[in-house]
């Protein structure tokens, strides 16, 4: 798995469109986009951080290891210079419509799984969704649906 995740860092993500992206790529973008919006307000908490290791162990069917490995490869391609937006080109670009909503649905999922939506936080879900390519009202039913696997 995780050499599967190193392939994909290493090619590039993007297959052009000539192409689709392989899981491990999408899985890749996925993580990367959930740390891209941890980090837009300048701070990515042990919290945080937690919070998406739980999200793609139980999305994509990871060990807690697999996760591990994966956040940390997030993490490290977010260190490249634009490598904000280009998870979010990726997302849009090589995902179909309903793994679009699934990550819109882990964004909502890491933003209230503290018990506390933020008005930045909800605002920062808007414009991602969007850029991916997910209305309001899509959005707003990944929200409900992250809101009632967290019990809220």
């Amino acid at each position: 798995m995780l050499d599967k995740i190193r392939n994909a860092l290493k090619k590039g993500l993007s297959t052009g469109g000539s192409e689709p992206m392989s899981p491990a790529a999408k899985q890749l973008a996925a993580a990367a986009l959930l740390v891209e919006a941890a980090r837009r307000d300048n701070e990515f908490t042990e919290g945080e951080r937690d919070a998406i290791k739980r999200v793609v162990t139980e999305h994509f069917s990871l060990s807690g290891e697999e996760a591990a490995d994966l956040l940390a490869l997030a993490e490290e391609r977010q260190k490249v210079p634009m490598g904000e937006s280009i998870f979010t080109r990726e997302v849009a670009q090589g995902f179909g419509q309903k793994e679009k909503e699934q990550v819109v649905e882990m964004l909502w999922e890491i933003a209230l799984g503290d018990g506390h939506l933020h008005r930045l936080e909800s605002t920062m879900i808007a414009i991602l969704a969007e850029e991916v390519g997910v209305d309001a009202e899509q959005s707003a039913a990944a929200k409900e649906r992250a809101a009632a696997r967290l019990g809220h």
